[in-house]
């Protein structure tokens, strides 16, 4: 599901859709088992129960990265930015319960001293970016947060076709439906941002090219996103191709190969 293309549909329209976080009693969850030996068919593998640690740990993350970058002054992307806040976190939730009922265990990875320091920093940062930058900060805000919603998306669109879990599709086919609403409001709002607008385009390409990581460095380390970006995407070059397309379509962004240059230099 990619909803971003149709460009007509309003900000608006596009958060009165996402509606609210998921309900994790949807779902018919197994009992928890131990883990003690090879899993049985539906179990988890060793990849995908390090991915999705990793994304576990980035959802809930989410409060983080809200407390650094809570900034804006459009009331629509701080609407936006709350609901988004709400249903990430429940992703969250429902991937480390995925986990449990395959035996394993997951703790936020967010909530370390120096994790709180650290989005105490970004916060004085950011809106110190903000002054100086105007409206501009909050189109790269936008670009950056479709670059990061999109790279999800696409992660777990690979990860529910290749799993034998019954289970874990079910859940990443509603998280990614909300995922999907994400991304077209990041993308339609940097897009507002930056058409006709030559310096936002220039401030935006400069922090992808220069300051962007992949989503979770930070909270996880760099060899764990290697190790997630290639375990994913290199056996789908044609899916990065498209992630690093549809980035381009963003006024000033055309050409920036941001994911597949990341995977090159990985």
């Amino acid at each position: 599901m990619d909803v971003a293309p149709a460009a007509a549909r309003s900000l608006g329209s596009l958060l009165e859709r996402m509606g609210d976080p998921l309900d994790p009693d949807a779902y018919d969850w197994p009992e928890p088992r131990r883990r003690r030996g090879p899993a049985p068919h539906e179990g988890l593998t060793d990849d995908e129960r390090f991915q999705l640690t990793y994304a576990a740990q980035v959802e809930w993350g989410t409060e983080g990265t809200f407390a650094s970058l809570d900034t804006a002054r459009d009331p629509l992307i701080t609407r936006f930015l709350r609901t988004w806040l709400d249903q990430e976190v429940v992703h969250g939730e429902l991937l480390a319960r995925v986990l449990r009922s395959d035996g394993g265990r997951v703790e936020p990875a967010h909530v370390t001293p120096a994790q709180r320091r650290a989005a105490r920093r970004g916060r004085h940062v950011n809106r110190l970016a903000r002054v100086a930058l105007g409206d501009d900060f909050t189109a790269l805000h936008m670009a950056w947060g479709a670059v990061n919603e999109l790279t999800t998306l696409r992660f777990y669109g690979l990860l529910r076709d290749r799993t034998g879990s019954t289970l874990l599709r079910d859940v990443l086919r509603d998280v990614m439906a909300q995922e999907s609403l994400h991304y077209a409001f990041y993308r339609q709002a940097a897009i507002e941002r930056l058409d006709g607008n030559p310096r936002g385009q220039r401030v935006v390409r400069f922090g992808l090219a220069h300051l962007w990581s992949p989503v979770g460095v930070g909270l996880r380390s760099r060899e764990d996103a290697d190790r997630l970006l290639h375990g994913l995407f290199e056996p789908a070059p044609t899916v990065v191709q498209r992630i690093d397309a549809a980035i381009g379509t963003i006024p000033g962004l055309a050409g920036l190969d941001l994911i597949g240059g990341c995977l090159r230099r990985a």
